[in-house]
């Protein structure tokens, strides 16, 4: 305990008991098993080589059909949007408003890719429908 009451408020809020934490551990478990994988037609990434190589950030998404085509995405450009958090925003705000932001951005890019996926098999595949993954 400090002088500080709204300090030792704060403190209190962000600490769980160990009860409370493995709770909420327990519950993570619970709702991860109880997931279903999701059905997309993104093909699986290649990951870009390190930096400081030239093509560091560089992800590709190549045809599932092995044509030789690929959507790019540059991950170091995705993340330009600043962050604005209240100054008196509590952590548990602030973890809201990172989550919502994140969940923006990957909504984006799946459309992103998912349109470039879908245009390049009615340009290049005829007739054919973009296979489809099941992703965790």
């Amino acid at each position: 305990m400090t002088a500080d009451t709204d300090l030792d408020e704060l403190r209190a809020g962000m600490q769980k008991t160990p009860r409370e934490a493995f709770a909420e551990l327990e519950a993570a478990r619970r709702a991860a098993e109880a997931r279903t994988p999701e059905r997309t037609i993104i093909p699986e990434p290649e990951l870009p080589p390190l930096w400081p190589h030239p093509g560091s950030g560089i992800v590709r998404f190549p045809c599932p059909l092995g044509c030789g085509w690929a959507h790019e995405e540059d991950a170091y450009a995705l993340d330009v949007e600043p962050i604005s958090v209240p100054l008196h925003s509590s952590p548990a705000e602030i973890s809201r408003i990172f989550a919502e932001r994140s969940e923006r951005g990957s909504r984006a890019l799946q459309r992103r890719i998912g349109s470039a996926v879908r245009e390049h098999f009615v340009q290049a595949h005829h007739g054919q429908e973009p296979p489809e993954r099941e992703v965790w």
